[in-house]
């Protein structure tokens, strides 16, 4: 009992894995950590909802992550399944500096 309670503790503190990669030009200096979205789905499988769990510490960012997810996540729907909500990190890397011309 005492290793279920172990393992469950550690899975409600882990951070989802990342869901969506975001490359950016340059990440701002607010900028914290990856947020995690909540996101809820339509019978269809489509984004409804999506609310900002944990903040990167950028409003912008946080605004961002929302309408990635909802643009590019789809939940694969089986016929007559229940769609559960989803936690989802999502991820922004600055892109590297291009090389200086010679």
């Amino acid at each position: 009992m005492y290793s279920a309670l172990l393992l469950s503790a550690l899975l409600m503190t882990q951070t989802p894995p990342a869901g969506l990669t975001i490359n950016v030009q340059k990440l701002p200096v607010t900028y914290t950590q990856a947020p995690v979205v909540h996101l809820e789905f339509t019978a269809k499988g489509a984004v409804e909802t999506c609310a900002v769990k944990q903040s990167s510490g950028n409003a912008s960012i946080d605004k961002v992550a929302c309408q990635q997810a909802q643009a590019q996540v789809k939940y694969p729907v089986k016929k007559n399944q229940k769609l559960s909500p989803l936690d989802m990190s999502v991820a922004f890397v600055a892109a590297p500096a291009p090389a200086p011309a010679q």
